[in-house]
């Protein structure tokens, strides 16, 4: 399929169109041409419907991502609790939905948020801290 499919559709329908008027006797001529208009009319019209897939599932990608960056930085960058609580409130609705995002977010938590365990981003900011506090060793 090459991006002048519609262009070749139009020609080979508009000679369709000249062999029906200018020529009548090369009736089987124009079938012809109609026939192969049609065709490249149909990749045309392919190419718009995958044209639109991909873009829609570019932007599906797009927002996806999107949320899982928000989700993120909103659990593992809130300083306090009620932040904390939006960022886990999206992605407990979005669990409700069926858009599960908590591996992803995870991954993203791990590679750019430095955390050791991405799971302690889960925890709110309070807890987060104590957690660490009591497993700092004091070194005397």
């Amino acid at each position: 399929m090459t991006a002048n499919d519609r262009a070749k559709a139009e020609k080979h329908l508009d000679a369709a169109a000249r062999h029906l008027t200018e020529e009548p006797q090369d009736m089987r001529i124009a079938e012809v041409a109609a026939a192969i208009g049609q065709g490249y009319a149909l990749l045309a019209a392919g190419e718009a419907a995958t044209a639109d897939a991909a873009s829609t599932r570019h932007a599906i990608s797009t927002y996806r991502f999107a949320l899982i960056r928000q989700v993120a930085e909103g659990l593992a960058l809130s300083k306090g609790d009620e932040a904390h609580q939006h960022a886990r409130g999206l992605a407990q609705y979005l669990d409700s939905v069926g858009l599960n995002v908590d591996d992803a977010v995870e991954a993203y938590i791990e590679e750019h948020c430095g955390f050791s365990d991405p799971r302690d981003a889960w925890l709110p900011p309070t807890e987060r801290r104590a957690k660490w506090a009591a497993e700092l060793e004091i070194p005397f």
